[in-house]
């Protein structure tokens, strides 16, 4: 360990030793079983003080079910006991008085959801929004409009989530989010996480959890923030499971059906995700491109762009669960995604001179296919060394990627009158592959008071084979072109170490912590022996305070730092078509972008919030258009911009308004301001405000019919010098219990007005773009859904050595 992480490391210890100082009154404990009066561990308790409905303290049932919240301050309680797969329990008129040192409220007792609750406590549900001191949680199984859709169209109606046409992930008009998916970063770079998200269906998706300051725990990679997907998970003993089936007409049909199946013993855990998926989408993009001279237009392209993109994808996962005693579990988990990919790009272009005169036309079509194959495997051992939560725990897992993209190319070329002239056949063959290995050790201190010590260490490795050839069909025959074609080869090695802190204060609530990495890159390119060499090391502080004013408000705050580090395929210099005059190349010079983020909340009553957050980046990551020396094609190349600035302030409103009508309502407006330069160009630009609006209303029409009214919509937004035109969607939704409410069935009208499409346009050196995209995402989808088996199952839940390097992986 280098001496500046070890004395960090040393210097917070000392600090947060010094701080596990709580003060309070009182100490409130019990148990919490089931019905067969066995104890159930991992019930989560949640305290909260009246008349306020804020969370004051929050933890989790040890192996034997009991609980303890140590130093309460006097006052009057709610206290809630929650599991998944059973009735959430509430214990209602809990009092600490100045005198009191232990209360023992005796033994809750959860029922299935299956069954009513006559006990004297009563039952409640999670609210769709939850927020807590270091995330918004987004309970997405109480959201019945998102049924039947894919995980990226479930994006777009979270508050703050932006998703533009290509799949690329906004977060508060931020990019680079890290989105993972049950704790474990998802290996995929941009494109083909959308793809995934695509073909992931919303019904597997239990809740999703939005850090826009992640915690130190958590890898520093995203700027953007953290989007934490959680897929559904059975909790019950025996033989359990469920099975989904989704049928969708829009333009075209989409087809998507997963399985979960578990089997729990007191010995062993066996779990199965099966999902596969199928859809096809359509889009249409008009684009004209002014290529000036001096300020005055020299030719001008204008060209109609028709696409057809087919999806299928098959994902399984499996793990066993081995309890080797009471405190210790052996995890073993493995998943293979065999996925399809197939894209259809027809182009047709005319070319002007400066007078907008007619001087030639170009046909494209360009076939982009590809089989993507990955597979993981991992195993982790955690240890529980006593019933206070003092444990520890290792894992190491490998992943293994393959690409084999191709893509085919014909370009014709006519004159101005439409008489043939030439004609290129072109063959791109993409190979790469990726071996990821990772490493971690974590270990967890409880403190007095109800505080807790985290620490830890992670080590990854991350080889990378890009094998791209670029072949002209001459003849019948593919020969190679030298020039045009690159093998290279890319390692990198990230070193980690964590501590992070969280306690409590009578009133305030402290969570502190600090990250260090080591990032070690080499890049080697055979075909020119030009080498790429990074080294370099970073800390990365978090902080989040929350203060209660008084029964009724509250101010949450929030500090930390953040790196995004370049996908690896843009890192290769290598120049492939998208269109006829548009490129795509990589730079290898790409630097990391460092975030700074602090942000301000006001809550009332946890149903009114108020968010004030300013981020600043050094050496921004933005694609950028050149135009080339040609003065006729257009190159998009990864960039850094020297300096960017946002501001965002959000308000929202969660709230049951009426026992059948419940409104989840935010407003976000956010701003981007952009300093610096990119080939001579000027890339300042204050930018201006955008409005984005997320609603979503539910009616509850009786126990067994609920229906639902989503509305979304985005003012135009600006990134350096591109310009996204506004847009909305209205999406209503019906679900209807069946079988006893094991199973239901879900018909969803997805953007009922069609007025998702959009316009864009892009302003950068010689080069003016105006562009339109339409956007066919109209559909209805029909979903049943059917829940069987019975008991209670307690899953482990396990961490990737590997999370952040998994999110850069892909083309």
């Amino acid at each position: 360990m280098k001496p500046v992480l070890r004395f960090s490391v040393l210097f917070l210890l000392r600090c947060f030793a010094s701080l596990a100082v709580t003060y309070g009154q009182g100490t409130l404990k019990g148990r919490v079983v089931d019905e067969q009066k066995l104890p159930l561990p991992s019930v989560t308790i949640r305290l909260k003080k009246l008349p306020d409905t804020m969370v004051y303290k929050a933890i989790s049932t040890d192996t034997y079910g009991r609980f303890i919240l140590n130093n309460l301050a006097g006052g009057t309680y709610v206290l809630e006991g929650h599991l998944a797969g059973y009735r959430t329990v509430i214990k209602t008129g809990v009092v600490i008085n100045p005198t009191d040192t232990v209360i023992d409220i005796g033994v809750l007792l959860l029922i299935p959801s299956a069954k009513m609750l006559n006990e004297v406590a009563i039952t409640a549900q999670q609210p769709f929004i939850e927020k807590q001191i270091d995330k918004t949680v987004v309970n997405v199984d109480r959201n019945i409009a998102s049924t039947g859709t894919n995980a990226l169209e479930l994006l777009k109606k979270l508050p703050g989530v932006q998703v533009t046409p290509d799949g690329q992930i906004t977060l508060n008009g931020k990019s680079g989010v890290n989105v993972i998916m049950d704790g474990k970063t998802t290996y995929l770079s941009a494109d083909d996480l959308a793809n995934l998200l695509t073909n992931t269906p919303s019904s597997d998706i239990q809740k999703i959890e939005i850090m826009t300051n992640p915690s130190a725990k958590y890898d520093a990679e995203g700027t953007g923030g953290i989007i934490n997907i959680i897929r559904k998970k059975n909790s019950k003993s025996g033989l359990n499971g469920s099975l989904t089936e989704s049928f969708g007409q829009g333009h075209f049909s989409r087809y998507n059906n997963s399985l979960v199946l578990n089997y729990k013993t007191d010995k062993y855990n066996l779990y199965l995700n099966n999902s596969y998926g199928y859809s096809k989408g359509f889009s249409v993009n008009d684009v004209t491109s002014d290529i000036l001279n001096g300020g005055a237009l020299s030719t001008e392209q204008v060209s109609t762009n028709t696409g057809v993109t087919t999806n299928k994808a098959y994902n399984s996962s499996a793990g066993l669960d081995l309890y080797l005693s009471k405190k210790t579990t052996l995890t073993l988990t493995g998943s293979l995604s065999d996925r399809g990919y197939n894209n259809n790009l027809t182009s047709v272009m005319t070319i002007a001179d400066s007078n907008r005169n007619k001087t030639g036309s170009e046909k494209f079509s360009a076939l982009n296919a590809d089989k993507p194959l990955n597979f993981t495997t991992g195993v982790q051992l955690m240890h529980k060394l006593d019933t206070m939560g003092r444990q520890w725990s290792a894992d190491v897992d490998y992943s293994n990627y393959r690409y084999r993209p191709g893509q085919y190319n014909t370009t014709v070329n006519y004159d101005a009158s439409g008489s043939f002239l030439n004609q290129d056949n072109v063959f791109i063959d993409e190979s790469r592959t990726l071996h990821i290995f990772g490493a971690r050790v974590d270990y967890v201190q409880p403190l007095p008071g109800n505080g807790k010590l985290e620490t830890g260490l992670k080590s990854s490795y991350v080889k990378t084979f890009n094998n791209s050839t670029y072949y002209n069909q001459l003849g019948g025959e593919n020969v190679i072109d030298p020039a045009l074609s690159d093998y290279n080869t890319t390692s990198e090695n990230i070193n980690a170490a964590y501590i992070n802190f969280n306690g409590q204060y009578q009133k305030l609530t402290v969570q502190a912590g600090l990250r260090a990495e080591q990032t070690v890159m080499k890049g080697q390119q055979l075909f020119t022996n030009a080498s790429v060499d990074q080294n370099y090391f970073e800390l990365f502080p978090t902080l989040f305070l929350n203060y209660k004013l008084n029964d009724q408000n509250a101010l949450n705050f929030q500090f930390g730092k953040r790196v995004d580090r370049p996908d690896y395929h843009e890192l290769v210099p290598f120049r492939r078509p998208l269109s006829p005059t548009i490129y795509f190349e990589g730079n290898p010079n790409l630097k990391p972008d460092l975030n700074w983020h602090s942000e301000l909340t006001w809550s009332w009553r946890n149903t009114f919030f108020i968010t004030a957050a300013y981020d600043i980046d050094h050496n921004y990551l933005r694609t950028l258009y050149y135009l080339d020396s040609n003065k006729t094609t257009i190159t998009r190349m990864p960039t850094n911009i020297q300096g960017a600035h946002s501001w965002n302030v959000e308000v929202g409103y969660n709230k049951e308004l009426v026992k059948w009508f419940t409104t989840n309502t935010n407003v976000t407006v956010y701003q981007n301001l952009f300093t610096g330069s990119a080939d001579g160009f000027s890339l300042d630009d204050p930018g201006f405000a955008t409005i984005d609006l997320v609603t979503n209303n539910s009616f509850r029409c009786n126990d067994k019919l609920s229906l639902e009214a989503d509305f979304e919509y985005e003012s135009k937004r600006q990134f350096v010098g591109s310009v996204f035109g506004a847009y909305s969607i209205l999406s209503f939704a019906l679900k209807q219990k069946l079988f006893h409410d094991q199973g239901s069935i879900t018909i969803n009208a997805n953007n009922v007005l069609n007025t998702e499409s959009r316009n864009a346009t892009d302003h950068y050196l010689n080069l003016n773009q105006n562009g339109y995209s339409y956007i066919y995402s109209r559909a209805v989808i029909v979903t049943l859904n059917y829940r069987f088996g019975s008991g209670k199952l307690l899953k482990t839940q396990s961490k990737s050595g590997s999370e952040e390097e998994q999110h850069r992986a892909g083309n």
